[in-house]
């Protein structure tokens, strides 16, 4: 993604938010919306869209 290690464990870490290009890269090399790699952490038990169990 062209980004140094320690920024991305500093982002881990919570030290460093990231800037909105490097969102758009990590969404873009995950293969996910921006929106699903900026919102919480979803279940396995649970639709990623809607939220519904089962």
């Amino acid at each position: 993604m062209g980004v140094a290690r320690s920024t991305l464990r500093n982002i881990v870490k919570g030290r460093d938010g990231g800037s909105l290009a490097m969102a758009m890269r990590a969404s873009k090399a995950a293969g996910i919306p921006m929106e699903q790699l900026l919102g919480g952490l979803v279940a396995a038990d649970r639709c990623p869209t809607c939220g519904r169990s089962g």
